[in-house]
């Protein structure tokens, strides 16, 4: 796949935020009260946070091979196996995101926990996505899986707007149209061992792009800035979104797994 450099990306984050007294689920563990100054003043967390009623959409870099759309043909048409498959096969998950009358846009959706471990004043000021590469949209193969149900975005969205290296987080309005930057609204202060867990929703209107977290942060008065990739390091993968899902009849090979269909089967349209 091209490489393109020089073009505006719009990029959208939805989030909700959710502020507690403990981390539940995988970020849950018992913290001690002593802290050290070589560990860094916020403990990172991320995982993905797929909703198995609307997210289930992939598309591949490579058509399927015979052998895997035999595979493919013969799976169960159910959330579980089709969650497999895909992930066994090197799919790259999505839902798709609508603007104005297109929803062809696609969707991809982690939480970041971040937890503070100083004594002193750990506040955010900002968070922003950074983009390190940008291709054409894969066309190897595209596969819709079963969905059951639908859902409204979060009140709260983040909008990475045109810039086309580094995006602001933002809020939106009533209208769910762009709005002014979170963090020119809001204060988010971390006391020691305390979580806050943002519920992120990124957005990808055209291209195929790797990007980054990167997390603003004054430390008793001083500026840092901590980058989280897609493992929750500073080293790891970039987060991935694939970019403007085509129509069916681009890819080298489109299937479908229906509700209620015993197999999946290749996706036919008019």
């Amino acid at each position: 796949m091209a490489v393109l450099t020089g073009i505006t990306l719009p990029i959208v984050l939805a989030v909700g935020v959710l502020i507690a007294t403990v981390v539940v689920g995988p970020f849950q563990e018992d913290f001690k009260e002593g802290v050290s100054i070589s560990e860094p003043s916020v403990r990172v967390g991320i995982e993905e946070s797929w909703n198995d009623d609307v997210d289930m959409g992939w598309v591949f870099d490579q058509p399927l091979s015979a052998q895997t759309i035999r595979e493919l043909t013969n799976l169960p048409s159910n959330v579980p196996s089709v969650v497999d498959f895909a992930a066994t096969h090197g799919g790259i998950r999505h839902s798709s995101f609508c603007f104005t009358q297109a929803c062809d846009a696609a969707r991809t959706r982690f939480k970041l926990s971040l937890t503070g471990r100083r004594r002193g004043e750990v506040r955010v000021t900002d968070i922003v996505g950074r983009v390190l590469e940008r291709r054409n949209p894969p066309t190897g193969s595209l596969l819709s899986g079963p969905t059951g149900g639908s859902e409204e975005i979060e009140p709260g969205m983040f909008v990475f707007g045109e810039n086309p290296t580094v995006e602001r987080l933002k809020g939106v309005d009533e209208d769910e149209q762009s709005a002014r930057p979170y963090f020119d609204q809001k204060f988010v202060h971390l006391a020691l061992n305390e979580p806050i867990v943002f519920e992120i929703l990124a957005v990808s209107t055209t291209w195929d792009i790797d990007w980054e977290l990167v997390v603003k942060l004054m430390v008793d008065g001083k500026a840092e800035e901590v980058v989280v990739k897609s493992d929750g390091t500073a080293t790891g993968k970039p987060f991935r979104n694939p970019g403007k899902i085509q129509h069916p009849s681009v890819y080298k090979g489109s299937f479908k797994c229906e509700v209620g269909a015993a197999t999946c089967a290749p996706m036919r349209w008019s």
